[in-house]
């Protein structure tokens, strides 16, 4: 179980400081200070992957059930499961933009950052290059005063880390 805080409250070095402010989580290094791989972040109301650098991820809802009947045969956790991580740079930048607006993969929404609902299950896929790569599934199980949440998670995959080949262009 994780608590999130709000970035936009308590992300100010009078209030934490811790860095990222408590609004970032990384499940592989089971850490919330900010820089290390974070897998996840709240922010005015929403639950984010990648937003550092080329890294990128997907979320998706999958109804209100528990963390714990969340298994790699459920449909839409076989897709992510499934999902290659892109190997080029040019290639993760189009991933960002695709799962920052929004796409449809096999009938099922995908998007890098969604509102917190209570009682709702999430899986979420987070691609850290030369970090980590994690397929979580997490329950928003509370929401405080504050805008901080409670999660209860649990880890379905990890995979190896990512490498990222950059281009000549971008090396340059």
């Amino acid at each position: 179980m994780i608590r999130l805080l709000p970035r936009e409250v308590f992300d100010k070095e009078s209030k934490l400081t811790i860095r990222g402010g408590g609004a970032y989580y990384s499940f592989d290094r089971l850490t919330h200070a900010y820089g290390y791989g974070s897998d996840i972040e709240l922010q005015q109301g929403h639950l984010s992957v990648g937003f550092a650098g080329a890294d990128y991820g997907m979320l998706v809802r999958v109804g209100d059930g528990p963390v714990d009947a969340i298994t790699l045969d459920q449909p839409s956790v076989r897709l992510l499961s499934a999902y290659s991580a892109a190997t080029e740079e040019s290639q993760a930048r189009v991933e960002q933009r695709r799962f920052g607006m929004g796409t449809m993969i096999d009938g099922l929404p995908v998007k890098s950052s969604l509102p917190v609902e209570i009682n709702t299950t999430y899986v979420l896929r987070s691609i850290n290059y030369s970090k980590s790569d994690v397929l979580v599934a997490f329950k928003v199980i509370g929401k405080d005063p504050d805008g901080s949440v409670t999660l209860l998670w649990k880890l379905l995959k990890k995979y190896p880390k990512p490498e990222l080949a950059r281009t000549k262009q971008a090396a340059n």
